[in-house]
């Protein structure tokens, strides 16, 4: 695959890219310019709620904060922290539909998913193992591990945008970082 942020990381198939820049949906969403910008804040915005509960949750069952401070707010928080992320995944993949090839052809994009995938597994069945409900010592490292997975996808999420910088270098080298600021 031609890749201009280099090949050492796996990436979706670009026949699949491809397709996907090609499909009706693709069209109707590149039509409306507007909605790019929404989206983006949407799902910056989204993802901040997110990451934001998941940190003070996986944070208190660390049990670097009082165990009680959750309890009163439990039920709103987990609802932000499930909405958050119902609309970063939603507003994310319409945005990987309004560029498919651009957005998918990012060294960070697949493992990002990859990612997202083990937090979720993570969640919905690796936390609920016994081990991870009886155990003090499992549930601050059940804990660690979801922070690590999160913090790891937000990582990802900034090399996407970083690469942007590379890819335009200066004077056209794509291999130089860009000095200055990017208008």
């Amino acid at each position: 695959m031609i890749n201009e942020f280099g090949a050492w990381a796996p990436h979706l198939p670009m026949s699949w890219l491809v397709a996907l820049a090609h499909s009706q949906l693709h069209t109707w969403l590149y039509g409306m310019r507007f909605l790019h910008g929404v989206l983006r804040f949407v799902h910056i915005l989204s993802m901040g709620a997110f990451f934001g509960v998941l940190v003070f949750v996986e944070v208190t069952r660390i049990q670097l904060v009082p165990r009680a401070s959750i309890q009163p707010v439990r039920g709103p928080l987990f609802a932000v922290m499930n909405r958050g992320f119902e609309v970063a995944i939603t507003s994310g993949l319409l945005l990987f539909l309004y560029d498919p090839i651009g957005v998918g052809s990012h060294a960070m994009f697949l493992p990002k998913l990859m990612l997202v995938a083990l937090g979720l597994i993570h969640a919905f069945w690796l936390q609920r193992r016994a081990m991870f409900r009886k155990s003090e010592q499992w549930r601050r490292i059940g804990a660690a591990i979801a922070l690590a997975i999160w913090i790891l996808v937000l990582g990802c999420s900034t090399w996407n945008h970083e690469e942007l910088i590379f890819k335009l270098g200066q004077y056209g080298n794509p291999t130089e970082p860009v000095k200055g600021p990017i208008l």
